[in-house]
């Protein structure tokens, strides 16, 4: 392992990464412009002169913007046990160190399964369909996708388990979503509010290819706000009128008890302060 500086444009990133947006490449482009590359990403030594990324994708993007080398550490392929361990690395990198949408936490989780069951394959019949069900109440259930889902999530500590979320649900959910093609996930990662929304992500992942893009490109095209208004479009049915933020706090507020509604009061002190001076002045 050493450091170095070299070129954007030596390093290979391999086809299951996942793109970068373009909002976050120029983003981190402008901190680097800044205050430089604080961290540096990780790279293999192919042999041939050139690297293969094993993470750092949003940092190589960003120097790429800027047209500047980009800080590197240079692994060996030797120092790899085998293919997928360089794509372990990258998953548990972006897991322990970046915050995740739903759309690329459930690809990770995924493809880290993937290489968690190439290695211990998972035994059938190991438990029921009544104590899978339990533990998975989600529509459509897959066999397989609860026993592995079951199976991946105890491979961790509960401290492991606890700090990444890592659940037999969550796993379900991430396979489902995973399954989603790679030429709509792409589309949705322009949506940061559908990419962060798991239950849309879900419904999506259970459509057709067809009728999956149409709900997508009513909501790139401004046509629909959420996953429901896209389906009332397309099936031509009334939309559901969604409760506004401030209604669905002022609904669970009246659900407090007196010492939690004071709590909250004392928490957003200043804000009631000023409806209380712009009230009178009004009056």
């Amino acid at each position: 392992m050493k450091h170095d500086v070299i070129s954007p444009l030596l390093i290979d990133i391999p086809s299951e990464h996942k793109k970068v947006p373009a909002d976050a490449a120029t983003a981190i482009a402008e901190s680097i412009s800044e205050i430089g590359q604080r961290q540096p990403i990780e790279v293999i030594d192919t042999g041939d002169g050139r690297f293969q990324l094993v993470f750092g994708a949003k940092r190589l993007e960003a120097c790429k913007l800027l047209n500047r080398d980009v800080m590197v550490i240079i692994r060996d392929l030797a120092e790899f046990k085998d293919q997928t361990e360089p794509r372990l690395v990258g998953i548990q990198e972006n897991f322990y160190r970046h915050d995740l949408t739903a759309l690329e936490r459930s690809k990770d989780v995924a493809a880290w399964c993937s290489i968690w069951r190439a290695a211990h394959p998972v035994k059938r019949g190991r438990k029921s369909k009544e104590e899978l069900a339990d533990n998975l109440s989600v529509n459509n259930e897959s066999d397989e996708d609860a026993e592995i889902s079951d199976a991946f999530s105890v491979s961790f500590s509960e401290a492991a388990a606890r700090f990444l979320k890592i659940t037999a649900r969550e796993v379900f959910r991430s396979l489902k979503i995973a399954k989603i093609p790679d030429a709509l996930c792409d589309r949705i990662i322009l949506l940061p509010s559908l990419a962060d929304n798991q239950q849309a992500l879900l419904a999506i992942a259970a459509e057709p290819y067809e009728r999956a893009s149409r709900i997508i490109e009513l909501i790139l095209d401004g046509k629909a706000q959420t996953y429901a208004d896209a389906l009332a479009i397309i099936d031509q049915t009334p939309r559901v009128n969604t409760p506004s933020q401030w209604e669905k706090i002022a609904d669970n507020f009246a659900r407090l008890k007196p010492s939690e509604q004071d709590a909250f009061f004392s928490l957003h002190e200043a804000a009631v302060m000023r409806w209380f001076a712009e009230r009178k002045a009004a009056n």
